[in-house]
């Protein structure tokens, strides 16, 4: 009998991590994942939002970009201001049509449509996560929304990359980006079924930082919204207004990986920070978010749990310090957006080091974002 191996690039390789995550190998791994994953879902916008190049090459006086423009992790930067980029530089290697895994940004799908949800009625965070998915007791017991939101839920579930027995490989394994091997093969939801240890929070909240969370809250809202998550993913794509296909990798039963599966281009990336920028009010009139939802995470952001930027709040799957909103992907990535001046900051990195998360890095991309943002509003 002939013998078998796992398909190329998600084999486990050293620190128990796929082939496409190796060190060596992540650069070029995060552009190829839509490639590589198992399972995975397309969508093309029927009208893309047009924008106008317009730079501003006074910003290359600032430090900190021309520290990024150089360093060796160094992807990619579109900066917007409303519909105009000011800013767009790729590394020798990635070009403007590369489709790039943005890794935990996509956790801010799950803020616009939570959002919409929470104004229309239909979803309340002060629940419990049991309320409205009762499946995930064993691991959110003891967790309402809002826990899930902030990253304050306690429980068994680990998610430090430079830790190989981590559980977010088990969760890798289930969204398809990697094969366990001599494991039982779980789905996304199984696998948040199997989630054990639920703990109620400590009365001041800390942050337990966990992508199951967001897959979690994601599944509150198929069943709040009485619709797939991929129905509700694809009016996203489509109120972004994306220029090229946008991939999302989903499990083997077809269920979106919202804590980390979604995979465009740069410029597309910079489209959809402004449809969070503008709370999710989108081209041709469309809504998948809610602005009041936003204005309460920027204004109540103290009471969610404090950020690993060491500035700021984690709050509704972003981090702010009630000016700006943001969030990190594994790998480098960076999105920032200021929402009163319409200004966008995306970054794409690639880390060549073991773990694949240096949050000194992210604060620098973080500091590097508050300078642009500044001087564009001088």
């Amino acid at each position: 009998m002939a013998s078998s191996r796992p398909p190329c690039g998600l084999a486990l390789g050293g620190l128990n991590k796929a082939e496409w995550d190796q060190p060596a190998a992540r650069r070029v791994g995060l552009r190829e994942l839509h490639r590589l994953h198992r399972y995975g879902l397309s969508f093309r916008a029927p009208r893309t939002l047009a924008l106008d190049t317009r730079g501003e090459f006074r910003l290359h006086s600032l430090d900190s970009l021309r520290w990024f423009l150089s360093h060796p992790f160094f992807t990619g930067i579109t900066v917007l201001v409303g519909e105009r980029i000011a800013l767009e530089h790729y590394a020798t290697d990635f070009r403007p049509e590369h489709v790039h895994s943005i890794q935990s940004i996509t956790k801010t799908s799950v803020h616009l449509i939570a959002g919409q949800l929470i104004e229309r009625g239909a979803l309340d965070p002060a629940r419990p996560v049991t309320d409205y998915v009762p499946e995930v007791r064993g691991g959110y017991g003891h967790a309402s929304l809002q826990d899930a939101l902030d990253m304050a839920v306690v429980n068994d579930y680990s998610e430090d990359f430079y830790d190989p027995s981590a559980s977010v490989g088990l969760l890798e394994d289930a969204h398809g980006w990697r094969i366990c091997e001599g494991r039982k093969h779980l789905d996304i939801r199984a696998f948040l079924e199997s989630i054990t240890g639920s703990r109620p929070p400590a009365a001041r909240q800390q942050l337990h930082y966990k992508s199951a969370n967001t897959d979690v809250v994601a599944w509150a809202c198929e069943r709040a919204a009485a619709a797939s998550l991929r129905s509700l993913y694809l009016e996203l794509v489509e109120a972004m207004g994306s220029e090229s296909s946008v991939y999302l990798s989903t499990d083997r039963a077809g269920t979106p990986f919202a804590g980390g599966g979604l995979h465009m281009t740069l410029r597309d990336l910079a489209r959809y920070g402004l449809l969070c920028a503008r709370g999710g009010r989108g081209i041709d009139g469309a809504s998948v978010g809610s602005t009041k939802f936003r204005d309460a995470t920027l204004r109540e952001a103290t009471c969610g749990t404090p950020s690993l930027l060491g500035r700021g709040h984690y709050r509704n799957f972003l981090d702010t310090n009630g000016s700006w909103m943001g969030h990190n992907g594994y790998g480098g990535q960076w999105l920032m957006m200021y929402p009163e001046a319409a200004i966008v900051i995306a970054c794409l990195s690639g880390f060549a080091d073991d773990g694949g998360l240096d949050w000194a890095y992210i604060r620098q991309l973080a500091e590097m974002g508050e300078e642009i943002a500044a001087f564009l509003t001088r």
